[in-house]
């Protein structure tokens, strides 16, 4: 898991309209758009601050319908954020925010000029006085300061972030670009200086050799970099090897991300048979044991501790997914998707991470759909919460899932229930952010409470300087919160932190998820279906809470919308005045 500092921003949806259109190359329009809400505003009784961005690589998200009818589509604001509900025809994408100019609430957003995409086809129409919607940014990646130098790579779908970080200059040190584009014609003007050196290269849009032959050729100067890398998905991954292997980068000092995806074939999700062929040979160390290059059959056994005979036939299988292909003289090397998994961790987590697991657990849903027992729980011996409070690896998969809970959190110290309380007490996967932000605004000495294991990973994620105070057991406090830490929970194991919360405190706060997030409609009855096979119950509802809370001796003084599916539920004590 990577470590950014990174700067946390309200999440506000925002009206403007269209006020010029000009094209900076034949390949890229810049949309210029303005509006009293990109300054501080209100609505529906809430004070919203005004645009904010800080950082070079920023995104928002520009908010399309299908159907032209952007308002049915749009989120609702709630206090720290927004609500996503469910909605068929909407279409976002991400821009980065190329020129924000405050005094005269400006924004610059530059469209590449090809494709039938929603934001392609809008831009190709863009009027002034048309209107635009969009959210964001929720957050922003800060530079390392002491980067003796920085490495800009990526497409012509990277330029507004390359060419806004030559304007600003994160950090005073030299840069060194590379940046493929389809022809001479589209490069554009930066902001270089005279220790700068910038190399264009003319290659067709996903190739996937281009640009990481142009990078490997870069003169490094002295010093460990700061890289930064968009482009292509597939066509990144020798990118970010070369960044980590030859240049020494780790990665808190990478940022590299796909901005798009090349498509081939299908685009079908993998058959069952290929899922757990790809999750076996990650698990055995197949496509690690190949990354330095392809391996005789034998070789590759041995490496792995397979019998040659039984490997064979999971070679066959990941040849069909790509994972693997033959050589000229036979041996065993990477594919398109085993370089992927060799190199990028997030791909990687599609087959072993925690969500994987869940998906595995799904071979016993029958019996957990007519028994008592969770899937998981069958799967895997022990519940959902049991594994991740034995080991701490699972329970940093949660923390690293509970990371977007910074930007929706950002008002909670203003909530009543705060009032004269100095001792808190918070537990759970996001239990940081809700520590963080307690401790800044409403003055309060915080204590993560959780288990041995999970006590470790958070406090490997916690900040340096970290001011809270860590505890396996809960003491006696002004107030407790949980931060996520019903989500991995069984009703029972809920009810149990339940009411060892009411012992440790006269009141609670909830943050937890009371809703799916609408922002993907198609993922809502999938999430639906994991949660029944992980935790042996549909998703829980707000009354469902209630009824939880109302058992463990609490009764519900408020209920908050926070964002993104997540809200807040206030408690005291039964029996005492709210």
């Amino acid at each position: 898991m990577s470590h950014h500092d990174v700067t946390v921003h309200p999440l506000v949806l925002r009206r403007t309209e269209v006020a010029r259109v000009a094209d900076v190359t034949p390949r890229m329009r810049r949309i210029t758009v303005t509006g009293p809400q990109l300054g501080p505003f209100e609505r529906d009784g809430m004070s919203l601050p005004g645009f904010a961005s800080p950082a070079f690589d920023d995104h928002v998200k520009l908010v399309f319908a299908s159907d032209g009818d952007v308002r049915a589509v749009l989120p609702r604001q709630v206090e720290g954020g927004i609500e996503w509900a469910p909605a068929a025809t909407r279409q976002g994408r991400d821009f980065t925010p190329r020129r924000f100019d405050p005094e005269a609430l400006e924004l610059d957003l530059d469209f590449v000029r090809h494709g039938d995409g929603p934001a392609a086809v809008w831009a190709r129409h863009a009027r002034p006085g048309d209107e635009l919607w969009f959210a964001g940014p929720k957050a922003s990646t800060v530079v390392p300061p002491d980067s003796p130098w920085v490495l800009l790579a990526g497409d012509e779908t990277a330029l507004p972030a390359i060419g806004r970080y030559f304007e600003e200059r994160p950090v005073d040190a030299p840069v060194r670009a590379v940046v493929t584009v389809p022809g001479p014609a589209a490069r554009q003007d930066l902001a270089v200086r005279p220790e700068d050196r910038v190399t264009w290269v003319v290659a067709e849009p996903g190739d996937p050799a281009a640009l990481a032959a142009a990078v490997a050729a870069v003169e490094p100067p002295d010093g460990v970099p700061y890289v930064w890398a968009a482009a292509e998905s597939r066509s990144l991954l020798p990118v970010r090897r070369h960044a980590a292997r030859v240049l020494g980068a780790p990665k808190s000092r990478q940022n590299i991300t796909g901005y798009w995806h090349l498509r081939s074939g299908t685009g079908a999700p993998p058959a069952p048979v290929a899922w757990f062929a790809v999750r076996a040979a990650l698990r055995l160390g197949v496509p690690d044991a190949l990354a330095a290059g392809p391996l005789d059959r034998d070789v590759l056994a041995r490496r792995v501790g397979v019998e040659p005979a039984r490997l064979a036939v999971l070679l066959d299988a990941l040849v069909t997914a790509e994972v693997v292909a033959h050589d000229a003289s036979g041996r065993v090397g990477l594919g398109p998707a085993g370089e992927e998994l060799a190199e990028d961790e997030h791909a990687r987590e599609r087959y072993t991470g925690l969500h994987a697991d869940r998906i595995a657990a799904l071979a016993e849903l029958p019996a957990a759909l007519t028994g008592t027992t969770p899937a998981w729980q069958a799967a895997h011996g022990r519940t959902l919460r049991e594994t991740a409070a034995r080991d701490t690896a699972r329970y940093a998969e949660l923390v690293e899932d509970a990371e977007g809970l910074a930007q929706l959190v950002t008002g909670l110290p203003r909530h009543p229930v705060w009032a004269g309380a100095r001792r808190v007490g918070v537990t759970g996967p996001g239990a940081l952010s809700v520590a963080d932000v307690l401790h800044g605004h409403a003055a309060a000495d915080v204590t993560v409470v959780e288990a041995p294991a999970a006590l470790a990973a958070l406090r490997t994620q916690a900040r340096p300087g970290c001011p809270h105070a860590f505890a396996e057991d809960w003491g006696a406090y002004d107030a407790v919160a949980t931060a996520l830490a019903l989500g991995h929970r069984t009703d029972d194991e809920a009810a149990a932190l339940l009411r060892a919360l009411r012992t440790a405190a006269p009141v609670a706060v909830l943050v937890e998820r009371l809703a799916p997030d609408g922002l993907s409609p198609a993922a809502l009855s999938e999430g639906a279906l994991l949660h029944l096979a992980t935790l042996g119950t549909p998703p829980r509802t707000p009354d469902r809470f209630t009824h939880l809370a109302a058992a463990a001796g609490w009764t519900v003084t408020g209920r908050r919308k926070l964002g993104w599916g997540v809200g807040c539920v206030e408690l005291a004590a039964a029996g005492t005045a709210p």
